[in-house]
């Protein structure tokens, strides 16, 4: 767990932004068979960009 919050702490911007545009397009091929996970996908993405823009900003 601790790898996983490190990695967060210590990418860049840039790569984080990145990360969530790639999970916000996956996420629409799975759209139809698993609606509940293709939500979580799209809200975990979402999180993730406002917490890189913030990073971002300071």
């Amino acid at each position: 767990m601790n790898k996983i919050i490190s990695f967060f702490k210590e990418s860049s911007s840039f790569k984080l932004i990145a990360i969530s545009i790639g999970i916000a397009a996956l996420s629409y091929f799975i759209e139809k068979p698993l609606p509940s996970i293709f939500l979580g996908m799209r809200l975990f993405a979402f999180v993730l960009f406002v917490y890189a823009v913030i990073r971002f900003r300071k």
